[in-house]
């Protein structure tokens, strides 16, 4: 199916719904209550939104493999958890999921069982989601769709800034986005650059080292 601008918006939506429903449900079941899922206060979870389509579009080239599927899903949404928890932690000072629980974490922001649970998911989004996402679309009036896809993105949009309004820690974005702190990281990549080509150069020079004297004996 040939997707355009307005079908990818209304798959977002719906991805959006399909997480907030998922983790919704699990935490009401532990909890034993009912409980809205997710930083924003309506119905939706835009993180499931933008992975939903990144699992879309970086697992379909590689569905007649499924180890693949299983792998590439793993890695991109594993980045994709972690850039959103930094993030948010940046933006609000708080954390929104932790992973102190289990083992084989990294800043409590992915796990090695999250990470596993996104390529079961990758599998499940190109086997099953993708199938159930273009019926859906194909069945819907092309109206309810466009429609959907100008109002929920707008209602997200300004959910998200009244939210954010009262929740954002401008001092610490402040911070962390400073043209300082932004040069301080690129000298820290530059330092593991510059190593890293010392490295090979030494070992470029060993092996040619160890080439000589073969030659010479």
């Amino acid at each position: 199916m040939n997707f355009g601008f307005e079908h990818w918006l209304f798959t977002f939506c719906f991805y959006c719904l399909i997480g907030w429903l998922q983790e919704s449900a699990i935490e009401s079941l532990y909890h034993k209550k009912p409980i809205n899922r997710g930083f924003l206060k309506g119905p939706y979870i835009p993180i499931y939104g933008v992975g939903g389509i990144i699992l879309l579009l970086v697992t379909t080239p590689f569905r007649d493999n499924g180890f693949a599927v299983f792998f590439v899903a793993m890695a991109f949404c594993t980045v994709l958890e972690y850039f959103t928890g930094w993030l948010m932690e940046t933006m609000f000072n708080k954390q929104f999921w932790d992973y102190s629980m289990l083992k084989l974490v990294y800043k409590n922001r992915i796990s090695l069982v999250s990470s596993l649970f996104w390529g079961v998911m990758g599998l499940f989004m190109a086997y099953v989601v993708s199938h159930v996402t273009y019926f859906v679309i194909d069945h819907l009036p092309y109206q309810f769709i466009c429609g959907t896809a100008i109002v929920i993105p707008l209602i997200m949009t300004v959910d998200f800034l009244i939210t954010a309004k009262k929740q954002i820690d401008k001092e610490r974005i402040t911070k962390t986005f400073s043209l300082t702190n932004i040069g301080a990281k690129i000298n820290v990549f530059s330092r593991i650059r510059d190593r890293y080509n010392y490295f090979r150069d030494s070992r470029e020079k060993e092996e040619y080292s160890d080439k000589d004297d073969f030659d010479n004996e």
